[in-house]
């Protein structure tokens, strides 16, 4: 029997900006915002919740699992990616726990952490 672990992703200020999300494998998910001058569109997409405003990147961080636990990576993003307050440095992975809160640009983000067996 083998634990998953769930992500719950829940932006601050907005009831309806919940993002449910397993545990990443090998590629992860991309964190930003969607634009209509650029086809791609990020695995969770920040733009509703006034992304571009508070200086989400189209391409901004990507939760990752490293060392078996969740981690955050910043994409080179132009306004950082902070956990707790800390910046996390380009290309370097900085780890996640359950009541963490994610910063991109300015838009908060909490992380829910749980586990269930399967």
């Amino acid at each position: 029997m083998t634990a998953t672990t769930t992500i719950k992703l829940q932006v601050v200020g907005a009831a309806d900006g919940v993002f449910d999300l397993n545990m990443p494998d090998v590629e992860g998910y991309i964190l930003g915002r969607s634009d209509s001058q650029n086809p791609a569109v990020p695995d969770v997409d920040l733009m509703k919740y006034s992304a571009r405003e508070r200086g989400v990147s189209r391409r901004h961080a990507a939760l990752i699992a490293f060392d078996s636990k969740l981690q955050v990576l910043d994409l080179d993003s132009s306004n950082g990616t902070f956990v707790n307050g800390v910046r996390a440095l380009p290309e370097e992975p900085l780890p996640l726990a359950d009541g963490d809160t994610l910063v991109l640009g300015e838009l908060e983000i909490v992380i829910n952490l749980s586990q269930t067996s399967g």
